[in-house]
Parts: structure tokens; C-alpha cells; sequence
């Protein structure tokens, strides 16, 4: 009995690392102050793993440094803001901006932690990239540096749920994307006319980048890819199959193209 209640209990709690995904500020970004204040503009998707944006009740912004393993929070920007409050553009991606004077901090690598609270479910825990403050005026300066941000950390109390992925998950480019799962496009199906006269490539170019070190963190766990929007039909061929080669005159004995005849040797003579 206990084990069937241990059970039901496990499975209610969705440990998924999903629902946000932040890709602005872009990593490696740096914020100056304006007549004194820094506004940094906060982009992310609902990548529709559970909960869904319109499950939150509130969202918080916390400045925060140091290594992933040891979070450092350095200012709240802004507390308890509203879905209603969030600007939902029409390519379903949610932004909001914060701002604090220059004052607040010193320079350094900073991130934002993105706080979602549900009401009677729990909460998740999202992070930006790692961007640079400078020109600050605050006392304090920071000189850790990363190149990753913290793993989310998503703690829900829900019963099972489906949810379709967001067609906008796969407008934003996907070395922009920072969250470990991220999407990526796929092929249009092709146009039943073709007009073009010469090919070129869509991408000239392409970069990639390697570790210099064994990591120990999640940076990514999976690739989504984008579902075909064509269909595909197949029918029978219904050509007459070709004649045998030896039926159409192109086959040949293949003793006709020996020019010598093989002998026997008797090793013996020689």
C-alpha cells in the first residue's frame, strides 16, 4: 500500500526542464548605462513543456554572478510581475525590459534569473545568457567569467499534460537558442514548378566550436525539429518492365572476348 502511494506521488511531480526558454539578452552581450540607468531587454519562448505561459501567475528578475554551482544574487529587479504585464509579440515570443541605475552593481559577467511562480503547482527557475556590465558605478565589481549559464531547475506538482510545440519556437536562429532543448527548421517542401536556372547555397558559410575541456554541466539536451507541412503520395509503376539483355541483342557470351586459350602446365617440365 505505502509503495502504491509513493507511487502516484512520483508521479505527479515533472521534473522538466522547460516551459521558459530565454535567448535574450544574447550571450556575450554588453549593457552601458543611458543617463544612469541600464535597461536590458529579456526575450524567451514558451517551448509548450509544461507549464505553459498562461499557467504562471507571476514572474520575478533577479540580477545575479558567479560560477553556476555557486549563484550569487545581486540585486531583485523587478518582483511579482503579471502575465498581463509581459509584452506577447505576434510571432508568440514574451518580452519584458528591466531597469536599475548604474549604481546597483559594479562591471562584470552577470545573468538574470527569470523566477516563475504557479499558483497551487510550484515554480521554475530559468536563466539568461552571461552578459557584461560596463561603465557601472556601483562598489562592487565582479571578475568570475563562464560561458554557460546555470541549468533551469523546473519543480511542478501537476498531473500529466500534452501540449503541442509553438510554431515560433523555430523563427529564432538557433545559435541565438540557450536552453536544452532547442529547435531547429527544417526543409519547405519543394514547389511543384521549378523555375530556377542555377542553384546557390542557402547558408555559404557554417562555424563550429569545440570544448577545450571535459564539461560537467547540461548544456543541451535535445534537438527538436520542425514537423513536414507537405504531403507525400506513392503509386505503382506502372511502366513495362525492359527486355532481357539477352532478349534485346546487348548480351554476349563471354567467351566470345577471350583472345588466348588457357593451356595446361605440367609443372613437371619446368
Amino acid at each position: 500500500m505505502i509503495f502504491k502511494v509513493l507511487f502516484f506521488i512520483f508521479t505527479l511531480i515533472s521534473f522538466v526542464l522547460g516551459d521558459v526558454e530565454p535567448y535574450r539578452p544574447v550571450k556575450n552581450s554588453v549593457f552601458t548605462p543611458n543617463n544612469g540607468i541600464v535597461s536590458i531587454e529579456i526575450d524567451w519562448i514558451d517551448n509548450n513543456a509544461y507549464p505553459s505561459m498562461s499557467k504562471f501567475s507571476y514572474f520575478s528578475f533577479v540580477l545575479e554572478t558567479g560560477p553556476n554551482t555557486n549563484i550569487h544574487p545581486v540585486a531583485t529587479l523587478d518582483s511579482e510581475i503579471r502575465l498581463e504585464d509581459i509584452d506577447l509579440s505576434s510571432s508568440g515570443t514574451y518580452s519584458y525590459t528591466v531597469s536599475f541605475p548604474s549604481s546597483r552593481t559594479g562591471d562584470g559577467q552577470y545573468y538574470i534569473q527569470i523566477y516563475g511562480f504557479v499558483e497551487g503547482e510550484g515554480s521554475t527557475i530559468h536563466y539568461t545568457p552571461r552578459f557584461t556590465l560596463a561603465s557601472m558605478t556601483g562598489s562592487t565589481s565582479y571578475t568570475y567569467t563562464d560561458s554557460t549559464q546555470p541549468v533551469p531547475q523546473t519543480s511542478i506538482v501537476t498531473s500529466t499534460s500534452t501540449n503541442s510545440i509553438n510554431s515560433a519556437s523555430f523563427s529564432i536562429p538557433y545559435y541565438s537558442q540557450s536552453g536544452v532543448s532547442r529547435f531547429a527548421p527544417m526543409q519547405t517542401p519543394p514547389v511543384s514548378t521549378v523555375t530556377a536556372t542555377t542553384w546557390t547555397r542557402r547558408f555559404p558559410t557554417s562555424g563550429v566550436t569545440y570544448y577545450t575541456s571535459l564539461s560537467t554541466k547540461v548544456v543541451q539536451q535535445t534537438t527538436i525539429t520542425a514537423g513536414w507541412s507537405g504531403s507525400v503520395t506513392s503509386d505503382v509503376n506502372y511502366a513495362t518492365r525492359a527486355a532481357m539483355p539477352s532478349d534485346n541483342g546487348s548480351w554476349y557470351n563471354p567467351s566470345q572476348r577471350i583472345s588466348l586459350t588457357p593451356r595446361k602446365v605440367n609443372y613437371r617440365k619446368i
